[in-house]
């Protein structure tokens, strides 16, 4: 409503009420990483509307992350946490996801584990008779590259592994979320918000509730910085080897690092781990850290052509963070996925919206409620 500033033959001046039509959504989500994205989709799919406001400009985990996807713990050589129900739900999502946006950016690859030592290959061997034995090849190659790797103990590989190209994702999605008018690209403001018990009202636009899924942004969130987030600060290299060293594109090398091809001989190679310094500038010591791992590996020159930093979002217990605020029903979180986001999001998106859809109890190890 405001003044004209005229006066009238009356003498009164006129008031002309101008009104704002409201948006009405079933969703809003707030942050469009991997988390954030793979839940508006999955409302998508369930008939719902939805709001997607994201500022590009922010974190930028998501859009820096090799989106390596393994089954296997290396260190106890056991299976990651639920491989078995997260796999073929990862898989469903991410295929359907490139038909319907007709790009491809979901690759199967095999991850080769150079073993350092006998008794790290014996373990290997012993381990694939037991559970875990599904992702685990029984075959030990004796001369995989030897031209360019560091491999005199031979290797193995872990199966039914891959990588997202989450750069590639995030952009396709983004795009399509934009064409059916679904994104709004700025910084939320928070103080913008107006909460009731059954909704929420963000400037012109309304919903029956809004989920977070800001990463490690969330905890400048005033209704969620209280999350018990141990974040952690990842540090990931891009380099390029000489014609004539390439590395099969359908294969990542781990051996203290990670070496994933990205084709045209370029590599993804990290990531190193930072709990003090908490920025998202990449620094020396991390971009040093990873080429004395790697010169461990490779045995051929290269060149490092770009370094990247971001902020993982983890958590203490290692497990992720769904749920509705306990005080504000109209406010809840997706997040917390931390280093395994490509793997979590897909099967933990599709419980969080059968929680909010059908009243199904969330898993307690993943509930909010956990962290009262």
């Amino acid at each position: 409503m405001r003044l004209c500033g005229k006066k009238c033959s009356v003498g009164t001046t006129c008031i002309i009420r101008t009104f704002v039509k409201m948006e009405i959504y079933d969703y809003i989500i707030a942050g469009q990483g991997i988390a954030g994205t793979v839940l508006a989709q999955t409302l998508l799919l369930q008939g719902k509307s939805v709001l997607v406001i994201d500022d590009p400009a922010l974190s930028k985990a998501s859009k820096i992350a090799a989106g390596l996807y393994n089954p296997v713990v290396f260190k106890r050589l056991v299976k990651s946490w639920l491989a078995d129900e997260l796999i073929p739900v990862m898989d469903d999502f991410y295929t359907g996801s490139e038909k319907l946006l007709n790009t491809n950016f979901y690759f199967k690859k095999q991850i080769v584990k150079i073993f350092t030592e006998e008794n790290e290959k014996a373990f290997w061997l012993k381990k694939t008779n037991e559970e875990v034995g599904r992702y685990l090849s029984k075959t030990i190659q004796d001369d995989f590259l030897n031209t360019i790797i560091y491999n005199p103990l031979g290797s193995s590989e872990v199966i039914h592994a891959g990588n997202l190209d989450t750069q590639k994702f995030l952009s396709a999605f983004r795009d399509h979320f934009a064409k059916n008018n679904c994104l709004l690209e700025e910084k939320l403001e928070y103080d913008q918000l107006q909460i009731t018990e059954n909704s929420v009202t963000y400037k012109n636009r309304s919903a029956s509730k809004i989920i977070f899924c800001e990463g490690f942004k969330v905890l400048e969130n005033p209704y969620f910085q209280w999350l018990p987030f141990k974040l952690t600060k990842g540090e990931i290299i891009t380099i390029q080897l000489d014609a004539g060293n390439e590395i099969p594109v359908d294969k990542v090398i781990n051996k203290g690092v990670f070496i994933l091809p990205l084709g045209n001989n370029t590599y993804k190679v990290g990531a190193t781990y930072e709990w003090a310094d908490l920025t998202e500038m990449p620094t020396e010591k991390g971009k040093s850290d990873l080429i004395d791992k790697l010169n461990k590996v490779i045995k051929v020159p290269f060149t490092v052509i770009d370094h990247q930093a971001g902020i993982r979002p983890t958590v203490n217990d290692r497990r992720p963070l769904l749920g509705i605020h306990p005080q504000y029903p109209a406010l809840g979180v997706f997040n917390g996925m931390g280093t395994k986001g490509v793997m979590l999001a897909p099967f933990f998106a599709k419980q969080l919206v059968n929680f909010l859809e059908n009243n199904i109890p969330l898993d307690p190890e993943v509930d909010l409620k956990r962290c009262k």
